[in-house]
């Protein structure tokens, strides 16, 4: 994987945080998010959620320079997945009364951990890409 498509990855992570959240919220509006996930999927946790996708935009042509916040990213993302083995250990049973009551919830719920994993990897790979890099901090321009 190229320096190119790391950095295009961190934008599509940013990308899928800030549009996923205002398309599986309805443009935080969808309160059987937050009632099936009060914790992570409040309203407040959405903005979180789509504030996290803004630093993942805004480190995307950085991330050589910053290895450890690349290490920040993959531990954010790993909380999400371990968050989402735990609801789905509580409530996967629970999922097609939930596509049944609100679709786009029960699609979110879904997939959302498998999305998280995947960009977790490339935020690992990333740091370890950064830590063997030539470049460094004081590099910046």
């Amino acid at each position: 994987m190229s320096n190119v498509w790391i950095s295009r990855a961190f934008v599509a992570a940013g990308i899928i945080n800030i549009a996923g959240v205002l398309l599986f919220s309805r443009g935080l509006t969808n309160d059987t998010l937050w009632q099936w996930d009060p914790v992570l999927f409040s309203p407040f946790g959405l903005l979180l959620i789509m504030l996290w996708g803004g630093a993942y935009i805004a480190a995307s042509s950085r991330y050589l320079q910053l290895p450890g916040l690349s290490l920040v990213f993959a531990a954010e993302k790993l909380l999400y997945v371990v968050a989402w083995c735990v609801w789905l250990s509580n409530h996967g049973s629970q999922l097609p009364q939930l596509f049944e009551q609100q679709w786009l919830t029960g699609l979110f719920f879904s997939v959302y951990g498998l999305n998280d994993a995947l960009f977790m990897l490339i935020f690992l790979y990333a740091f370890y890409r950064a830590r063997h890099s030539q470049v460094r901090a004081n590099q910046m321009t």
